[in-house]
């Protein structure tokens, strides 16, 4: 359990880095066209599908460290003043539901791939659109390993001694 813990660490620290990169890249290209628009009145609509790339890249890739951290959005107004027996069904109906989710993300990317990889844009035609929606995937990879790993963990190891 140690080493399966210690891999969706690392995986999230590469992520943290590769989202400052993604939001650093993001900044120039937005900086860059409106430096484009102001001075030389001029604009490319590379740079609009470049932010919107980058864009669903930083979206996606933020729900990897936003789940690791347990910071999604949920409804703990309830779960913190319930029993808990109640809790722990709460903690199951999310856990089950996320496990869901990641299977769906990856399954509507496998389901679009045949479309979105023969797909490419209009300024980037080197890009197929697989690539654009590839993080979801990843995301959704990584939430059925980490909800895995949560569930595991406590099934496995006695309640209140969790490594989480």
């Amino acid at each position: 359990m140690k080493i399966y813990k210690q891999i969706t660490d690392i995986f999230v620290k590469i992520v943290s880095v590769i989202l400052m990169c993604l939001i650093a890249s993001l900044v120039g290209v937005m900086l860059y066209e409106l430096s484009l628009r102001n001075f030389l009145n001029k604009s490319f609509r590379a740079s609009t599908e470049l932010c919107g790339f980058l864009f669903m890249w930083m979206a996606f890739l933020g729900v990897i460290v936003l789940y690791d951290q347990d910071r999604l959005i949920t409804l703990d107004m309830l779960y913190v003043r319930a029993t808990p027996k109640v809790q722990t069904t709460f903690w199951m109906i999310n856990k089950i539901f996320s496990l869901g989710l990641g299977i769906i993300m990856i399954v509507a990317y496998q389901g679009m791939y045949k479309i979105n990889s023969t797909s490419y844009f209009s300024t980037m035609q080197f890009v197929s659109k697989a690539w654009h929606f590839l993080p979801m995937a990843i995301a959704g990879g990584f939430i059925v390993v980490k909800t895995v790993y949560q569930l595991m963990d406590r099934i496995v190891v006695p309640h209140g001694t969790n490594t989480n």
